[in-house]
């Protein structure tokens, strides 16, 4: 660090208590996300005595952003208005201490430059800055690009652990305000155990569509990612996602994610912002592999179809008989969000050879209730249209829904394949054996399917 930054730097640094007392009543404050969740400073913002009045906190996928009393519950003394419910977030919504807005993220960006959706803070998490006076947002630069730009005030979390991502990361030191040094730790995040049968049966199926020399996003998802374990005979695999998340390390390991076959950016893994454990953060780290951009950017629906076999999952939590699914409540609350998927849905249904799918669980855990029903039920929205339905996967197989048309009784005419059990049948395209036309449904509704004549 040169005199200069070093001056410039000394200058900005602040304890989180009093950057946070910058915060004017009325103000809409945008946290950053995931990984690069600014904890501190949203802990100094709720301690504040008294705190500012009617002050909104808008964001994205967070981890520790909400403050529990003693019992448990949520104690927030801030309005918070969020795009993603994550699993922090369904204990505040039942206690009506967030407003969820069903907005893709890749939108938000352009609402904050337009002034629909103002953001008058951005608290975001940064590295520490270089030899010219650059900083990186490291592994979050998803909607935290555009709030900095856009916010009449930063503050940011310098944290000597967060990786610099190469790509669009950077940002200049002019452009914060104030910074708070905090410890060099970062938030770590973990699927849970996928030792379900069902699980692993949606996986393999998934796999199984992935063409040697396919572009994938896969979203944090649990399912999907599950599905990249059974990938590892394939070649030349690329990224092009909104998330990125350990799941990738195996097949960067093995060589098998390389990126030679995609359209654009050959050779590189084009991300958002990253999702994971400290062994995908050291990879990420000045790693020019890797490209970090705005949400938006990576998510323009004609870039994403402008990629070689564009292959987009998305896992949704109730599909009905028309192909309209839901991906943003379940179990009768709001859960999830829209993320990015429907510009990566529409994207890969345009792609040379693309892949729209959407995946889920045949019934709930119990086994008790299905998940695919003749109609979505009251209350639950149709995050994804049944124009944006092409591939449906649950653990019995795979519905081919681009062609179908829906009949007059609420079934739908579609094309479902499932695995051969044959022995030496892999998990490779090709081991297709037709479904007997007399299944039904996991809800007892019967379907009309039409085998499709791509028998191996």
């Amino acid at each position: 660090m040169t005199p200069s930054v070093a001056q410039a730097y000394r200058a900005r640094l602040l304890s989180a208590e009093a950057a946070v007392q910058r915060i004017a009543p009325g103000n809409r404050v945008f946290v950053g996300s995931a990984c690069a969740t600014p904890r501190t400073l949203v802990r100094a913002l709720e301690a504040l005595t008294p705190p500012p009045a009617d002050v909104e906190l808008l964001h994205f996928v967070t981890d520790g952003a909400l403050p529990a009393g003693a019992d448990g519950r949520v104690a927030t003394r801030c309005r918070h208005r969020a795009i993603f419910i994550g699993s922090e977030m369904r204990a505040a919504m039942r206690q009506g201490a967030i407003e969820y807005v069903p907005l893709s993220a890749a939108r938000l960006p352009e609402l904050m430059r337009d002034g629909r959706l103002p953001v008058d803070v951005a608290c975001v998490q940064v590295t520490p800055p270089d030899a010219h006076g650059f900083v990186s947002l490291g592994v979050s630069v998803d909607v935290a690009a555009a709030a900095v730009q856009c916010a009449r005030l930063v503050v940011a979390e310098v944290n000597p652990a967060m990786p610099w991502t190469m790509g669009e990361s950077t940002l200049p030191l002019e452009r914060i305000h104030h910074l708070v040094e905090v410890e060099p730790a970062m938030i770590e995040y973990r699927h849970a155990s996928t030792e379900q049968a069902v699980v692993e049966r949606i996986a393999r199926y998934i796999a199984g569509t992935i063409d040697d020399g396919a572009t994938l996003q896969i979203g944090p998802g649990r399912i999907p990612n599950e599905a990249l374990r059974y990938l590892e005979d394939r070649r030349d695999l690329g990224i092009h996602s909104d998330a990125v998340t350990d799941a990738i390390v195996p097949l960067l390991d093995k060589g098998i994610v390389n990126g030679r076959r995609k359209s654009l950016q050959r050779g590189r893994i084009v991300a958002s912002y990253a999702f994971g454990t400290r062994r995908l953060f050291e990879i990420v780290d000045r790693n020019p592999l890797f490209a970090f951009q705005p949400i938006e950017t990576v998510c323009d629906p004609y870039t994403i179809a402008a990629q070689h076999r564009m292959v987009s999952v998305t896992q949704v939590f109730a599909v009905d008989l028309t192909g309209q699914a839901c991906a943003d409540q379940f179990a009768g609350e709001f859960y999830g969000g829209l993320a990015a998927q429907t510009e990566f849905l529409r994207g890969a249904a345009r792609a040379p050879g693309g892949k729209p799918i959407v995946c889920l669980a045949s019934t709930t855990d119990d086994g008790e209730v299905s998940r695919i029903r003749p109609q979505l039920l009251a209350g639950e929205g149709a995050t994804v249209a049944r124009t944006d339905v092409h591939y449906v996967i649950t653990e019995y197989g795979i519905s081919t829904c681009s062609a179908s048309r829906c009949a007059s009784a609420p079934w739908c005419s579609s094309s479902w394949r499932t695995r051969s059990s044959a022995p030496g049948c892999s998990t490779r395209p090709g081991g297709w054996a037709c479904s007997t036309p007399a299944r039904r449904s996991p809800a007892g509704v019967p379907m009309r399917w039409r085998t499709s004549g791509a028998c191996a």
